[in-house]
C-alpha cells in the first residue's frame, strides 16, 4: 500500500520559474511548523468536557477510544467523513523508522449543527 510522489530530475539548465506570491487568505493563519500549535489530549479532554458536561475522566475514556479508533482507520488506508471534522483520504503512505508515515487530504466544509425537529404535537395534546 506504499505509494511514492515520483520526483524527476529537472534537465541541466532548465530555468525555474518563480511562483507569484499569492494573495494571503484572510482566515488563513500562516505559521511556521516548527512553531505551529498543536492540540495536545489534554486540551482535548478539556474542551470536550465543557462541551458536554461531562466529567474529565469519563471523557478521557471516551476520546482516547475515539482516537485509537481514527487510527486504526487511518492504518486500515480508510477514507473517512466524519462532520465537524470533514472528509479525509490518505494520499501517500511510507514506512520510515519502524513507523507508518501517512499524507491525508482533508476537506472541511462549514459545520452544520442538527436542529431538534419540531414536535407533531404540542404538550398536552392528545392525537
Amino acid at each position: 500500500m506504499a505509494t511514492k510522489k515520483s520526483t524527476a530530475a529537472k534537465p541541466a539548465g532548465a530555468a525555474e520559474a518563480k511562483p507569484e506570491p499569492a494573495a494571503e487568505p484572510s482566515e488563513t493563519v500562516s505559521v511556521a511548523a516548527d512553531k505551529a500549535p498543536s492540540l495536545k489530549i489534554k486540551d482535548l479532554v478539556a474542551s470536550v468536557s465543557e462541551a458536554t458536561g461531562g466529567k474529565k475522566k469519563d471523557v478521557k475514556l471516551v476520546v482516547e477510544a475515539t482516537l485509537k479508533a481514527l487510527g486504526d482507520a487511518m492504518g486500515a488506508g480508510l477514507d473517512m467523513n466524519l462532520p465537524g471534522f470533514g472528509r479525509s483520504r490518505i494520499t501517500r503512505t511510507a514506512e520510515k523508522d519502524g513507523a507508518a508515515h501517512l499524507t491525508l487530504k482533508v476537506k472541511r466544509g462549514p459545520h452544520r449543527a442538527k436542529h431538534a425537529e419540531e414536535p407533531l404535537a404540542e404538550d398536552g395534546e392528545d392525537s
